[in-house]
């Protein structure tokens, strides 16, 4: 299951190449960020910078091991911040991270709040694995109070490599679509103000370049020894060859209600 895979990388050995951040995201390479979690992190500063007005609640959705969350508090006070994922693991390390937040155990799609009850709701590079995307963004619609925001980061799977996404337990009703398929489904859902923004040039491709030459900069720092990085270089490199050849667009999408 995608969820253990996400559980290993992300908490039983958090990954050095996130500098044991919490974050486990492609990043925003705005030029500034000068390894993967300043990317990382200006990524979620990206998406909280669109919330039309900050302020009361806010809704992290798939929040991971709480980095997210734990940037969101710069900005709201805890007690204004719920974040939910259908990991217990990661939930717990997003309680140490992130506390005074509501951390909750929930499904994306099948959201377990009243209607009207957020302003904003974000989600970081997780909407492709929901069952369905658009049944998620349906509920994010309807726990959105009038004039709330939504504000997501996304990758758009190639349907004619649908095993390479199954591999990635992408849906296949997620599959397919672009940029302009992804502001009419919002547009359809009800959401007003909507911008889709394709990010792969900020995103996905340099996110790709520097996953692939990471294991050669820890050697040259002298962080590992030549056996390792010769594993992480063919490990490395063949993600971010799955990467290119899975993904056809990272989006940032904006939308109000």
């Amino acid at each position: 299951m995608i969820t253990r895979f996400y559980n290993n990388a992300m908490v039983r050995h958090q990954a050095r190449y996130y500098e044991n951040s919490g974050y486990f995201n492609f990043g925003y390479w705005d030029g500034r960020a000068r390894s993967q979690r300043e990317a990382s992190e200006a990524l979620v500063d990206r998406l909280i910078d669109k919330i039309a007005s900050p302020g009361g609640r806010i809704l992290d959705v798939a929040c991971g091991a709480g980095a997210s969350t734990r940037r969101l508090m710069e900005r709201y006070p805890p007690e204004a911040i719920a974040a939910i994922n259908i990991s217990e693991p990661q939930l717990a390390e997003a309680r140490k991270r992130a506390p005074g937040c509501g951390h909750i155990y929930m499904d994306a799609a099948r959201l377990g709040f009243p209607d009207n009850c957020f302003n904003a709701v974000i989600s970081v590079e997780a909407a492709f694995h929901f069952d369905t995307r658009e049944a998620f963004l349906r509920e994010v619609f309807r726990v959105l109070r009038p004039g709330g925001t939504l504000v997501l980061s996304d990758i758009l799977f190639r349907p004619r490599v649908a095993l390479l996404a199954d591999l990635f337990q992408v849906p296949r009703a997620n599959l397919g679509g672009g940029v302009a398929h992804y502001e009419r489904m919002l547009q359809a859902i009800g959401f007003a103000s909507v911008e889709v923004e394709d990010a792969t040039g900020a995103c996905l491709t340099p996110f790709r370049r520097n996953l692939a030459r990471w294991p050669l900069a820890e050697r040259k720092a002298g962080r590992a020894d030549a056996k390792k990085t010769v594993r992480r270089l063919i490990g490395y490199g063949a993600l971010s060859v799955y990467f290119g050849l899975a993904c056809k667009a990272y989006v940032l999408a904006v939308a109000r209600k």
